[in-house]
């Protein structure tokens, strides 16, 4: 049977614990201030720009497969516009209308950096057409930020 330590060895052990607790955690957000979780809202936000845009609607036959908004980026399947809307506007000239469809929708993108809470994002968009692929970055400020 082993005897108790002495009673110096205690104390000194819990004095020891004392000085060493860990330190605070810092307050955040209650969700976090993290992208990932606001991925959802955004893909929201993008696909009642195109509920609101009437050529966009009428001519997009599955908006939810159109566009898919991920942690990495914005992925656009242009497959899904009707043949008469590609053959007019995205053929002839595909990395230009990509440019000009992403500038579009930067003041929703605004609103969406906005909303949740960041100064500023860089959005990644990827287009795909029928084996072709466009991929370019562009960063959006937050739309009037409160100083």
């Amino acid at each position: 049977m082993m005897s108790r330590p002495p009673r110096e060895y205690r104390s000194e052990i819990f004095t020891d614990a004392a000085r060493n607790t860990p330190a605070a955690k810092p307050i955040t957000a209650y969700w976090g201030n993290q992208y990932e979780d606001c991925v959802l809202l955004g893909q929201e936000l993008i696909l009642n720009h195109i509920r609101m845009n009437a050529r966009l609607r009428t001519n997009i036959y599955n908006r939810r497969r159109f566009v898919e908004n991920k942690a990495d980026g914005i992925y656009f399947n242009l497959i899904e516009f009707s043949e008469g809307y590609r053959a007019k506007f995205i053929q002839r000239d595909f990395e230009g209308y990509c440019l000009k469809f992403m500038e579009s929708f930067r003041p929703v993108l605004g609103d969406f950096v906005k909303l949740i809470g960041y100064g500023a994002h860089a959005f990644r968009f990827v287009f795909r057409l029928e084996g072709r692929v466009f991929e370019k970055s562009i960063t959006v400020f937050a739309a009037n930020p409160e100083r």
